[in-house]
């Protein structure tokens, strides 16, 4: 059985002094649980942060992520601002449908973003066919490897899935 039941992405995280931002696709059933990104304990978002950055983020509650976040210069939101699933209870993205694009050109307008990772094979093809020619040339659109559990299969370890983000930290 089916439903179409429409998700809300949460308000992105960014400040005018942010210089990178990572957009996931939409939350997931356990990031609406936990009212925060990247919520679901088994996606390794948060223990990539931690590694890359020299800093806690895995053990830290919500409050304490936003300034760490915001200590890096970093920001998240997501490419849909809502969405729908075709199957109840689902976080996968192939469920993703009638889909609306959160305003990243206007959101990224008064900040410092050079960089734009996006942290989903379908929520960045979707995003450069919709937003083709509307980023200037010194701001790079890079797919990088899910965090998620569901990507396990390709990235079997942490290490390995670590080592295919290190561009956030030197910028290649």
């Amino acid at each position: 059985m089916t439903n179409n039941h429409t998700i809300h992405s949460f308000t992105p995280l960014i400040q005018p002094d942010s210089e990178i931002l990572f957009l996931g696709s939409a939350p997931s059933v356990l990031s609406r649980k936990n009212q925060f990104f990247y919520g679901n304990p088994t996606n390794r978002f948060w223990k990539i942060l931690s590694t890359l950055y020299q800093e806690d983020f895995v053990n830290a509650d919500n409050i304490t992520k936003t300034a760490l976040i915001k200590k890096h210069h970093l920001a998240l939101s997501d490419v849909y601002v809502t969405c729908q699933m075709k199957k109840v209870g689902s976080s996968l993205d192939s469920n993703i449908i009638n889909t609306v694009f959160q305003d990243i050109p206007r959101i990224i307008q008064h900040t410092n973003i050079r960089r734009i990772f996006i942290t989903s094979k379908k929520a960045y093809n979707d995003f450069i066919q919709h937003w083709q020619g509307t980023f200037a040339e010194n701001i790079q659109i890079i797919n990088l490897p899910s965090p998620s559990a569901a990507n396990r299969s390709i990235y079997k370890t942490d290490e390995d899935l670590i080592a295919a983000w290190q561009k956030i930290i030197f910028n290649n």
